[in-house]
């Protein structure tokens, strides 16, 4: 984040209390009018199936605001959970939208970030489109690296234990799903744990899987019964 912007937003959240959370604590309930400030961990959105199953909407790390569309006077139906322990400052929507009028330059970077995290949205729509159970969890993979990946010791780690659970909640398949196609991943050494904890091992070798095999998809023949 830019440094001016950080300081913008420190110098308006800190008007209000610092809050923690352990892991896997609700933040903000549906129809909430707050918007949190994060400034560490990692949180995820979270929605529900008819069948009450948990859909990850989306993962955010720190210095995100959520959900920040309440500025724009849209409703808030999803629930934020945290992923790992978390802290930041929850103001009310109308409090912030008054310090956002009055400092457009922050404006101007929360829809920058928003249209950046595009990107990422548009590569799962076309896995979800195009592909199948390898390609999502492939797709999955990749948006996490990008956004929360850290180099370490020459892999990819990431700050919190990546489940299959979660990954199928972020790819609408079934948890066995995914741990199939995981293996899968690990047989080709694309991937790894060490002890429970998920790792990637290039991050390049894996977009590459990815667009060689949506590549093969796209050239099988129509099914013309």
């Amino acid at each position: 984040m830019d440094p001016e912007i950080q300081k913008l937003l420190f110098s308006f959240f800190g008007d209000f209390k610092l809050r923690s959370f352990s892991k896997e604590k609700t933040i903000l309930k549906p129809d909430a009018d707050k918007i949190f400030f994060l400034t560490k961990g990692v949180v995820r959105m979270l929605s529900a199936s008819r069948e009450k199953d948990e859909i990850t909407i989306n993962i955010y790390k720190p210095y995100s605001l959520f959900p920040i569309f309440l500025i724009f006077d849209l409703e808030n139906k999803y629930t934020f959970d945290s992923l790992t322990d978390v802290e930041g400052y929850i103001a009310p929507k109308e409090d912030l939208k008054v310090f956002v009028k009055k400092n457009p330059i922050v404006l101007f970077d929360l829809v920058k970030r928003i249209y950046k995290g595009f990107d990422g949205f548009f590569t799962q729509i076309e896995a979800l489109l195009l592909g199948d159970g390898y390609s999502r969890v492939i797709t999955s993979l990749i948006v996490y690296t990008r956004r929360f990946g850290k180099k370490d010791q020459g892999t990819i780690t990431f700050d919190w234990h990546l489940t299959h659970r979660q990954i199928a909640s972020q790819t609408g398949l079934a948890r066995e799903s995914v741990t199939r196609e995981i293996k899968k991943l690990l047989n080709k050494g694309l991937i790894g744990y060490s002890g429970k904890k998920l790792f990637v091992n290039d991050l390049n070798k894996l977009e590459e899987e990815y667009h060689a095999y949506l590549g093969m998809i796209r050239k099988l023949p129509l099914d013309k019964h």
